[in-house]
């Protein structure tokens, strides 16, 4: 039985961040150390899961349904250690998505005292039928995300914004000018679609177009830590939300708030409609 889980890690970044070098910056490794422990990952599996190519990085087949297994994986491992002590019944699982980690803290701050709380950070890809199949009570994401979807009852927490982020270098070679600079880029959106119901990205493009603002082609990405990298290490362009803190090593960014993107998303606690009635009613009072 193998116990080593860095080699799903190192997968896992790689597909998130695009790239071997970038996954190597995320995890303070040599680019040859997550590559070797990739390929050897795949020789073990006796199945290739990356396409290799000049500039051109692909997830195979049976790479795709891997990369799904190893964040499920992960996220329960994960788990395993926050509060193995607890007594269920006191205990609030809440997760969020990528960026809202603060807005989990503002909810949980309003909660009564003899709650334990336990946090986790999900992928959108499968979080809602987790959180439909009880494998956490909340979660914490943007109201597009549920939209239309009676199994999901929704709790406004706050309003937030998006800010634009630049490659500083790319900025000064358009002489500031972002709009001309950006109608020229690749914008980095993460590829956030809800269960068939609406395509999220589609209505943050709708919203980030308004005052003319355009892009040159679009590059699907898994996070916003990845649209950070990208655009550092790579150039191009990409939409996070206001507080988001940049990852390390990030020094090459230039952030602009633009006026049509403030207060333009609204953030939620989303619960499963048909779970706990008392659950239920306590989130509808603190976020009354």
């Amino acid at each position: 039985m193998k116990y080593n889980l860095m080699p799903l890690k190192y997968f896992i970044d790689v597909v998130q961040t695009r790239g071997f070098i970038s996954a190597a910056k995320r995890n303070y490794v040599s680019e040859t150390a997550v590559s070797s422990a990739i390929k050897k990952l795949e020789i073990d599996l006796g199945q290739q899961l990356l396409n290799r190519s000049a500039g051109n990085l692909s997830l195979t087949p049976v790479g795709k349904v891997f990369y799904k297994r190893s964040v499920n994986i992960l996220t329960s491992y994960n788990e395993i250690w926050h509060h193995p002590d607890f007594h269920p019944n006191q205990l609030l699982k809440i997760h969020f998505l990528q960026g809202l980690e603060n807005e989990a803290a503002l909810l949980t701050q309003k909660l009564p005292n003899n709650y334990q709380v336990s946090f986790d950070e999900e992928l959108f890809d499968n979080s809602i039928n987790r959180l439909l199949n009880g494998d956490y009570d909340l979660l914490i994401g943007f109201q597009l995300a549920f939209i239309n979807n009676t199994k999901i009852k929704l709790f406004p927490i706050k309003t937030v914004s998006f800010d634009l982020i630049f490659n500083s270098l790319e900025v000064k070679k358009y002489h500031e000018n972002l709009q001309e600079l950006a109608k020229n880029s690749m914008l980095y959106m993460q590829e956030w679609k809800s269960t068939g119901i609406l395509d999220i990205q589609t209505s943050m493009l709708e919203i980030y177009q308004q005052d003319n603002w355009t892009y040159k082609q679009i590059s699907g990405i898994n996070s916003f830590a990845s649209a950070c990298l990208n655009v550092n290490f790579a150039g191009g362009f990409s939409l996070i939300p206001h507080n988001f803190s940049l990852p390390k090593k990030c020094d090459n960014i230039h952030k602009f708030s633009p006026q049509h993107l403030l207060n333009k998303f609204e953030v939620v606690a989303a619960l499963n409609s048909g779970g706990s009635d008392d659950l239920i009613s306590l989130i509808s009072k603190v976020t009354t």
